[in-house]
């Protein structure tokens, strides 16, 4: 599934999407109601929220914010006080809708703009 948003879809080079990482983050997986995956994220030990994607067709449905409200769910019951993410540009406001405010200037990660985006109980109330 991250293959087709990622690597098919927005051309992210295949050895930057599978980074290794994996194993040591929490998962958000989306299934659609026959079982296929249909979106995903992920949240690391240090609070950094990354990969979250969600199949063109399901976009709009809510699919997203299912997997962001998991992974802020995971992130509380493993006491991170503080979360961040890399969020592309272009879906920044999506971000901001979570808590998260935008930190520094915009920089280029796998050849796509980017923001860094920082979020944490004190910015929540």
């Amino acid at each position: 599934m991250r293959t087709t948003v990622f690597v098919i879809e927005q051309g992210v080079d295949v050895s930057v999407e599978r980074d290794g990482r994996d194993g040591d983050c929490l998962h958000a997986i989306a299934e659609s109601p026959d079982g296929l995956p249909i979106g995903a994220g992920r949240i690391s030990g240090e609070g950094k929220a990354g990969r979250i994607a969600v199949l063109e067709e399901w976009r709009g449905h809510g699919v997203g914010t299912a997997i962001m409200n998991e992974l802020l769910r995971q992130a509380q019951l493993s006491g991170m006080s503080r979360t961040y993410l890399h969020s592309q540009s272009s879906a920044a406001d999506f971000y901001l809708r979570f808590g998260y405010r935008q930190e520094g200037d915009e920089f280029l990660e796998a050849e796509i703009p980017h923001r860094k985006m920082v979020r944490s109980a004190d910015d929540i109330g």
